[in-house]
């Protein structure tokens, strides 16, 4: 290219993207609680956004799909469902998954405190909460948690609740691997393409894969709920809020929250930060033998000759007034560049 100009690269070092997340993760944990609670908030209807997306299209396309099996539904769904991180991500609302890799990571390389991080975290839970049970009642409201919506969310929740505590825990250390890696990508990315090719491809992974995602089911869940309290949509199969809370929401919880601090976080201190120099890692290291000094071989003191006392310098004598030579006093060459 011409001009000159230096090249900006696209996207930065991984170390750097986790430095980012270092500094992202201690401003979290100075913020006021208010605005964690209303940022968190936000996110939970974003993530409404995008799941309503996601199941409005999902849901009517699976008459026109149903003779190619469930994938192509599934594949769908997951594409749209990424829209929602893109809205949070680049608006600085805060996700439970998220506060769990960001505040942890400052807390490891000190730059936060293990209580401040706890704090964020339960907060954006419980702000998630909110507003993904708010967005789920404004959906209903709405009149659009009807028809195919009505009937795919409440196909969906039954699956969700039906797993057992173990398998969703297990997911839900999946999804957030995935979604702690979409905002390490969206951090690393320096233009809004990259940013939202990094959101997209973990994001649709894990919704195509199965894996589980509180903020997601704090959404959908609540919605099927409100579904199955109509004539049309009620099945005996359906959650209440007892065991959504139960079988789903606590044991995801649990399990983002494993991959977020100890997968993500603890990870990229050992790969970037300090974990890397924790004392552990040296133990299977033999210490390098030191060469001892023999008596036939005299020691750097020994062999040192001994001081001897400056002599004095011969003193100039001085330059008679009127007698500086012409070539000092020229306003360029040796004499101007060069100092003693």
């Amino acid at each position: 290219m011409g001009g000159g100009s230096k090249a900006m690269s696209l996207a930065v070092s991984p170390g750097a993207t986790y430095q980012a997340i270092v500094d992202k993760g201690e401003s979290l944990c100075t913020e006021s609680l208010v605005k964690i609670f209303a940022l968190s908030t936000f996110a939970g209807c974003f993530i409404g956004f995008g799941a309503l997306l996601s199941l409005t299209i999902g849901g009517s396309i699976l008459p026109a799909v149903a003779s190619h099996g469930s994938g192509l539904q599934t594949w769908v769904y997951a594409a749209l469902f990424p829209v929602n991180l893109l809205f949070i991500l680049l608006s600085g609302s805060i996700l439970y998954t998220g506060a769990t890799f960001t505040t942890p990571s400052a807390v490891i390389e000190g730059k936060a405190k293990w209580h401040k991080s706890v704090i964020v975290i339960v907060v954006s839970w419980l702000g998630n909460m909110v507003g993904g049970w708010g967005f789920a009642i404004f959906t209903d409201l709405c009149g659009l948690n009807d028809g195919a919506v009505a009937e795919y969310v409440v196909k969906i929740s039954i699956s969700k609740v039906t797993k057992g505590w173990g398998k969703i825990f297990l997911r839900g250390i999946g999804c957030n691997w995935l979604v702690c890696m979409a905002v390490f990508l969206c951090t690393m990315a320096q233009d809004m393409t990259g940013k939202y090719v990094g959101i997209f491809f973990p994001i649709s992974t894990f919704v195509a894969c199965g894996f589980e995602h509180y903020p997601a089911n704090a959404y959908a869940l609540p919605l099927a709920v409100l579904a199955l309290q109509k004539d049309e949509y009620n099945t005996p199969e359906g959650p209440g809020f007892g065991t959504m809370l139960w079988e789903n929401l606590i044991p995801c919880s649990l399990g983002n929250l494993v991959a977020g601090v100890i997968i993500m976080s603890m990870g990229n201190s050992f790969f970037f930060g300090k974990l890397k120099t924790c004392p552990c890692l040296a133990l299977g290291k033999k210490k390098e033998p030191t060469a001892e000094p023999t008596a036939a071989e005299p020691t750097p003191q020994q062999q040192a000759p001994p001081a001897q006392a400056p002599t004095a310098q011969p003193q100039l004598p001085a330059m008679p007034a009127g007698s500086q030579p012409d070539w000092t006093k020229s306003d360029s060459g040796f004499a101007r560049t060069v100092s003693c």
